[in-house]
């Protein structure tokens, strides 16, 4: 009886471990092959993450030289204008400032223009920082050669400055000293790289809302268009202009239906516009019918893609950008050291498969 017994719990056992040898792994244990990956890479989960390629650009010798300035030093802050973005790269540059002692220490002084269009009026708000002998300046500008002959005013009087949030190839003055952001080239190339591991070979038909006119638009667009290419099932079928903003996006978006009602996918080059295609899908009746992709990872697309709303977008990393920014003024311009001519971010992808990982912390300054 005993041997029965005995018998009976190695049968059982066995027929167990059978089971489990047999089982298939899970689909989301096994990394997709995603051709043309490099430099970016699959964390264990399946996350696209990169830091774009290296970047070495040569110093041109007419940049002012690092300094060692009494605290405090007073830096002005001007991006294109205030929106969602700016918002949160501000935070990273407030975080940087209560970390390195506060206003005692680094003066931060943020003005904007009031439009992307404000070249003119960002020129003014540039040139008087200059006139007033501000320490540092830290500019995204959507035109730099109109800003060029100012940057050599601020050189010749040693003002460092130091551009961020702007296309490597955008910063063709041989003045600033460091530009600190991330690869826009690179970031576009993830949205198209998650396009084809998700899509594969069914055929697509895609619509592209576009930001303004600029390099901005052309790195985003280069990268993107790099990674579909060789995937003949994936079709541009519009591709038109949406200016960054939500309401131009909806509209573009609309239109674009109303002249082909067959989308499949739709990428706003920008969450903003994203979020108005989604808007004008939505009063479609054609919500789940097409796939929203966005840029950025503001607030209100992590929300939408956490609803099930929007499905992807790549989060281009704005508060480490703000941080970087502060850290490296502080480097050259009070401990007097040498920083790198480009400081990129590490970039990420996130999607329905993964938003509920994301922090939302990285939107705002948090007060220690």
């Amino acid at each position: 009886m005993k041997v029965f017994r005995i018998l009976s719990v190695v049968l059982i056992l066995a027929m167990l471990l059978t089971a489990v040898n047999l089982a298939p792994v899970p689909a989301q244990a096994q990394k997709p092959n995603i051709p043309n990956l490099a430099p970016a890479w699959l964390t264990d989960a399946g996350q696209i993450l990169s830091n774009g390629p290296e970047v070495k650009i040569e110093r041109t010798g007419q940049e002012p030289p690092p300094t060692k300035k009494k605290t405090p030093i007073k830096v002005g802050f001007t991006p294109t204008a205030m929106n969602t973005h700016y918002d949160v790269v501000i935070a990273g540059a407030k975080a940087a400032v209560e970390e390195l002692g506060g206003p005692s220490v680094i003066d931060l002084v943020i003005q904007a223009p009031s439009s992307q269009s404000g070249t003119a009026e960002q020129m003014n708000i540039v040139e008087g920082w200059v006139q007033q002998g501000f320490d540092a300046i830290a500019i995204c500008s959507a035109n730099d050669q109109a800003m060029t002959p100012i940057y050599k005013k601020a050189a010749e009087k040693g003002i460092p400055v130091f551009v961020f949030n702007t296309p490597v190839p955008m910063s063709v003055n041989p003045y600033y000293v460091s530009n600190v952001g991330y690869d826009q080239d690179e970031a576009g190339r993830l949205m198209g790289l998650w396009l084809v591991q998700n899509f594969g070979s069914k055929p697509t038909n895609l619509a592209i809302l576009e930001g303004l006119p600029g390099v901005h638009n052309t790195e985003r667009m280069k990268g993107f268009k790099k990674a579909i290419d060789g995937t003949p099932n994936i079709k541009v079928a519009a591709s038109q202009p949406a200016d960054w903003v939500r309401d131009k996006g909806q509209s573009v978006m609309e239109n674009i239906l109303t002249a082909n009602s067959n989308i499949d996918v739709v990428w706003g080059m920008y969450d903003e516009m994203a979020l108005g295609a989604l808007a004008a899908i939505k009063s479609r009746g054609m919500a789940g019918k097409i796939t929203v992709m966005g840029y950025d990872n503001t607030p209100d697309a992590y929300e939408a893609i956490k609803r099930g709303d929007m499905h992807v977008t790549v989060d281009t990393a704005p508060k480490e950008m703000g941080y970087n920014l502060i850290m490296a003024v502080k480097k050259y311009v009070i401990d007097g050291e040498m920083v790198p001519k480009v400081i990129n971010s590490k970039i990420a992808v996130w999607d329905q498969s993964n938003i509920a990982q994301f922090d939302t912390n990285n939107y705002k300054f948090v007060q220690k």
